[in-house]
């Protein structure tokens, strides 16, 4: 019984070769439930002071990946959580820089996020700083409104301020092929948003006062965050249109443009940056559960960015509806 499963295994693994497919998989095999200790993890400086480096990279979701047995690794909402919970136990830690490369993501887990940030800042009483890198648009944004200081690099785009909710209709094409919709509903509102109906007037309406209303919420956030920054101004400007760093500066969206050693100089400039005496040269630090070390401040990202994950994934396949902060091209 031996002999034919090593032939069949054999083929298929050659067959993947030849047709040079492969199958990926989760570098985390660990079973459900189970999730690697955090580790502190030194890339630079040798003085009693840190400075703390948390990434945000991907699309902000309160949903981590599932692991190769069925677990499921924390998402970037849960892994900001614990970096901060960690940070906040640590009384060498004098600043934090969050180094964000995200398009935004879902309303709830990026206002979470922003309220995370800021309760940590009121305990801890540390500076927090917002590091921009390719992409800092919309939810991601929103977060860093908690940070006492935002820098951009030069080839930065941020920006997009406002709310989408994603849809699409099918209705017509499956009118075309004879395939009709027999939802049983209790009131005429219970499948809004359905592809497979219209929308009325009326409900077209009802969305949008949602999707309004948590614009609202996004302006109030970078009202507060943006105090220079004239109301009415702002409000001209924060229809959704994106920015590059040097854009957004001349709009007062954001501090500074350079890059990340500008970064910490700046952020020990700070005035509630409380360095110890003699302290001029802080260990640049950063929590990781892998147990490589990362050689310099670009590879230090969130354990569950995917690259080449689609965006479709966190919008949603099925009929669930997200409302988001989100910019999508």
């Amino acid at each position: 019984m031996k002999a034919p499963i090593l032939t069949w295994t054999y083929s298929l693994i050659l067959t993947l070769f030849v047709t040079n497919c492969y199958i990926p998989v989760n570098a985390n095999l660990g079973g459900p439930g189970k999730s690697a200790e955090l580790r502190e993890k030194l890339l630079t400086g040798k003085n009693e002071d840190k400075i703390l480096i948390i990434p945000i990279d991907g699309v902000i979701s309160d949903e981590g990946e599932r692991t190769f047995f069925g677990g499921q690794e924390d998402s970037i909402l849960a892994g900001v959580k614990k970096q901060l919970e960690l940070a906040e136990l640590d009384p060498e830690i004098k600043a934090v820089i969050l180094k964000i490369n995200s398009p935004g993501g879902s309303v709830t887990s990026s206002d979470i996020l922003y309220r995370e940030v800021l309760q940590f800042k009121t305990k801890k009483k540390i500076p927090v700083v917002s590091l921009f890198m390719d992409t800092a648009a919309s939810g991601a944004y929103y977060i860093a409104m908690a940070s006492d200081l935002i820098i951009a690099h030069p080839t930065t785009v941020t920006g997009s301020i406002g709310v989408i909710l994603s849809g699409i209709n099918f209705k017509e094409g499956l009118d075309k092929l004879g395939i009709k919709d027999q939802s049983i509903r209790s009131g005429g509102n219970k499948t809004i948003g359905s592809p497979l109906e219209d929308l009325t007037p009326e409900q077209r309406k009802l969305l949008q006062s949602i999707v309004d209303d948590l614009y609202e919420k996004f302006f109030e956030v970078v009202k507060a965050g943006r105090p220079g920054k004239n109301p009415t101004e702002l409000r001209k400007i924060a229809d959704g249109r994106i920015f590059t760093a040097s854009q957004a500066l001349q709009h007062g969206l954001i501090d500074k443009v350079g890059y990340f050693d500008n970064a910490i100089q700046e952020t020990m400039a700070l005035p509630n940056y409380r360095k110890t005496p003699g302290n001029t040269s802080p260990r640049i630090i950063y929590y990781s559960q892998s147990v490589e070390k990362r050689a310099n401040f670009y590879q230090v990202q969130s354990p569950e960015l995917k690259i080449d994950s689609p965006i479709s994934k966190i919008l949603g396949t099925g009929k669930q509806v997200r409302f988001l902060y989100l910019w999508s091209y």
